[in-house]
């Protein structure tokens, strides 16, 4: 409806007080600090990389302390939106900062040690299986060197080498060869061998494909039998810290909601100080310029009175970039972040937000007619945002789906889509209530449309979408035409738009009323443009050349025009598609085979036609907006209003009580 007004905000305080009066800006919510420009060698920018990095460091910590104990924790979370967050003065001061930052400190403890204990039980768990196959028939200890003349080896070779091949291998060296055990993979050897022989035997069971198993540099003593033993009596030890640490987890996780506090306040701190590094300095004093909302100017002024600063509220000058924020109703407030994709208006120009909205509910509508599919729409985008507690941003993009719901249902009720044609899917096909859909659609004609189907007559659904193109473009004109009356420039208004109109009440007389009134009507519209479209040229042959050229933009309207043909197209595709899916759905017949195909047909093939053509829907439906619509009057260039705001992923802050 309308471009906020803008205030420039300048504050000047003690460094020692900069803290506080960005904290308590933040909260107020209605303030974009600006990056002041240190353009005097006297002043520096506020140096913030120390709190930045310490506070991230917190955040990083708090963040991981919480996701560790929602995996212990069996409180389910609320439904009724976010609990108020306490004040953060006094949870310090109260001591209960830094208890639940020993509840954090105690849960990363716990978490490391048992992963460390998982790491250790997997790590034992692979020593048990390689003594195992020693437990069985080698009684001798692992670590067993030998003598002083004799050595003892321990190890595998794979199974496909026969004892035979190994005795013949070993037959000229003087060593023992005791057979262990097998498996499928390898056969496990002792060698007992005489030490002067050591570089020969290396070289032979090097040929054998010999893996030595070095018990005594794995720290391994004793028998298998007793390091199996050992490892089973560790590994309970192990199992009874990580139960006795998931117990302490789980009491913890009853301080989740203390922790998730915790990470509101430590984010507040990271986002002072980013705000804060924005600031310009002297070493005593600090200097913020910001924009302010001029309806919340009176609320900032309060905020600042109670702090020590010296302030000034202004109007913004000529060499200012003043930061635009769209103001609107509720419904159409919902519709501003279509208009953000495009541009922001320009600062103090018109915001066409209210008047897109409603051209963007018909023709969302149209390009999307269906009653069952407008429903889902309803549900998902105005009941979703309230269950999930989306944030603003996310809340608006989907309460605008769920009002185009609405414009979905009616159309489907004029146009005939109930998921298509299901109702006389049903009928003909599972009901067998009639021989055939043409017999089901006389007996219910209300779910064939009220006004007419496009799969029946496309060429009046095409007359229809053009001639919302052709609303949508006079209203685009009209605001032109308005916004012209307000410069005071009356002249170029009605010559340089209403002439145009002047000529499309003569086509639209031509075409349904008399030719030779059309064309005379057409004829002051042509003759007007003749006339002034060139009265900035002082040759009087520039002028008249100019104003015959003027006549071309005939042409660009009627390009304009077709291009809302694709309400047409866009129709045509979700209603066929849902069609098909229909007769896919129900050709197995009423049988119980049969509405077990119907109902998984029906749900898979529904969801993908809502999920692309609503998309489709979107983005044609936004572009009709931009190049058509916009393209007569729309002038861009703003840039959104980004307000510091307070971090409230988890509690919600008040903007009227003690700061964060």
């Amino acid at each position: 409806m309308s471009v906020s007004i803008m205030k420039k905000l300048t504050v000047l305080a003690p460094e020692r007080d900069a803290d506080a009066i960005v904290r308590r800006l933040v909260r107020l919510r209605c303030v974009e600090l600006g990056t002041t420009a240190a353009e005097d060698g006297d002043l520096l920018r506020v140096n913030c990389d120390t709190a930045k990095a310490e506070a991230e460091e917190r955040i990083r910590k708090v963040s991981d302390a919480i996701s560790v104990l929602n995996g212990y924790t069996e409180e389910a979370k609320g439904w009724l939106g976010q609990k108020k967050a306490p004040d953060a003065a006094a949870f310090r001061q109260s001591g209960a900062y830094d208890e639940t930052w020993s509840v954090v400190n105690e849960t990363l403890t716990l978490r490391d040690r048992v992963e460390a204990g998982k790491t250790e039980e997997a790590h034992l768990r692979d020593r048990f299986h390689a003594l195992r196959p020693w437990a069985e028939r080698y009684g001798s200890p692992l670590d067993e060197s030998g003598t002083g003349s004799c050595g003892v080896w321990l190890g595998t070779v794979p199974a496909r080498i026969p004892l035979s091949q190994i005795s013949d291998s070993l037959h000229d060296l003087h060593v023992g060869v005791e057979d262990v055990g097998s498996d499928e993979n390898v056969t496990y050897l002792s060698l007992v061998y005489l030490k002067e022989d050591e570089a020969a035997l290396n070289r032979a069971l090097g040929e054998l494909e010999f893996v030595r198993a070095d018990f005594a540099a794995a720290g391994l003593t004793g028998t298998a039998r007793e390091c199996i033993r050992d490892l089973r009596a560790r590994r309970n030890e192990v199992r009874e810290e990580r139960t006795r640490d998931t117990a302490r987890l789980k009491e913890l996780g009853s301080k989740v909601s203390d922790l998730e506090a915790l990470y509101d306040i430590e984010m507040n701190d990271l986002i002072t100080a980013q705000e804060k590094a924005k600031l310009v300095s002297t070493g005593a004093c600090v200097m913020l310029e910001g924009w302010v909302p001029a309806a919340r100017a009176d609320k900032v002024s309060a905020a600042l009175d109670r702090q020590f600063c010296a302030y000034d509220l202004t109007e913004p000058a000529e060499e200012d970039d003043p930061p635009v924020l769209l103001k609107n109703n509720g419904y159409a407030s919902n519709f501003e972040w279509v208009v953000a994709m495009y541009s922001y208006p320009k600062y103090g120009t018109y915001d066409p937000t209210f008047i897109m909205s409603i051209f963007y509910f018909f023709i969302f509508g149209l390009m999307f007619a269906d009653v069952g599919y407008g429903l889902i729409l309803i549900l998902g985008g105005l009941l979703l945002p309230k269950v999930l507690h989306m944030k603003d941003s996310m809340r608006r993009m989907f309460n605008m789906f769920g009002y185009c719901g609405f414009s979905s249902v009616i159309m489907g009720v004029l146009f005939g889509g109930w998921f298509g044609d299901l109702p006389y899917a049903l009928m003909v096909n599972i009901g067998q209530s009639f021989p055939t859909t043409e017999a089901a659609k006389a007996a219910f004609p209300l779910f064939d449309g009220l006004w007419v189907n496009p799969i029946n007559d496309p060429m009046t659904f095409l007359i229809i979408s053009l001639g919302m193109g052709a609303i949508h473009l006079v209203a685009g004109m009209a605001v032109k035409f308005v916004l012209l009356c307000k410069e005071k420039k009356v002249f170029e208004a009605i010559f340089g738009i209403a002439s145009w109109w002047v000529i499309f009440a003569g086509i639209a007389v031509l075409a349904l009323v008399n030719k030779t009134v059309g064309f005379i009507v057409m004829g002051v519209g042509a003759l007007m443009i003749i006339c002034t479209a060139g009265r900035e040229e002082k040759n009087p042959l520039m002028k008249f050349a100019k104003g015959l050229l003027g006549l071309y933009d005939i042409i660009n309207y009627a390009s304009d025009l077709l291009s809302y043909s694709r309400i047409l197209a866009l129709g045509l595709t979700s209603v066929v598609i849902a069609q098909v899916f229909n007769l896919l759905a129900t050709m197995v017949g009423p049988t119980v085979v049969g509405i077990i195909v119907m109902i998984v047909v029906l749900v898979i093939g529904h969801i993908l036609n809502i999920a692309i053509n609503v998309l489709g829907a979107f983005v044609h439906t936004s572009r009709l907006q931009y190049l058509e619509f916009f393209g007569k009057f729309f002038e861009d260039g703003g840039r959104g209003f980004k307000p510091a705001l307070p971090s409230e992923t988890y509690t919600a802050l008040s903007d009227d009580g003690p700061d964060a």
